[in-house]
């Protein structure tokens, strides 16, 4: 099962690299896409992880999708969580670079912020 949990989480992972499909993704799915990296299997949570990371750094996936890393931090293997560290870090600094390389890119564009605790949409505008 754990295979098949991977190839799904995978499935969603690829969709969402087209922006015409990453908007009908429900927040179920990402989800369950995103639960993938706590699999009880090793080895699909390093696929998994391996996947999203080279996506990321691509900068193919939509920012939501860094926020995954941050459940490793229940993963039971140390190297698993430092590995999921310097997998945000390294993503973290490379959209930075973007973003200093392409001002125009985020010059009076539209944040969507999804706040999940209470359930509602803040929308807020970026002026950099």
């Amino acid at each position: 099962m754990s295979r098949l949990r991977l190839a799904a989480g995978s499935a969603i992972m690829k969709l969402a690299q087209e922006p015409c499909y990453h908007e009908i993704i429900t927040p179920e799915q990402f989800q369950l896409c995103a639960l993938v990296i706590n699999d009880e299997c090793y080895q699909v949570r390093q696929i998994f992880a391996q996947k999203l990371h080279k996506a990321l750094v691509k900068l193919l996936l939509p920012l939501e999708y860094m926020a995954i890393f941050a459940l490793c931090a229940k993963d039971p293997v140390k190297e698993r969580r430092a590995h999921a560290r310097q997998c945000l870090l390294k993503n973290i600094s490379i959209r930075r670079e973007y973003i200093k390389q392409n001002p125009m890119a985020t010059g009076m564009s539209l944040i969507i912020t999804v706040c999940l605790t209470e359930g509602r949409l803040h929308f807020h505008w970026s002026l950099y």
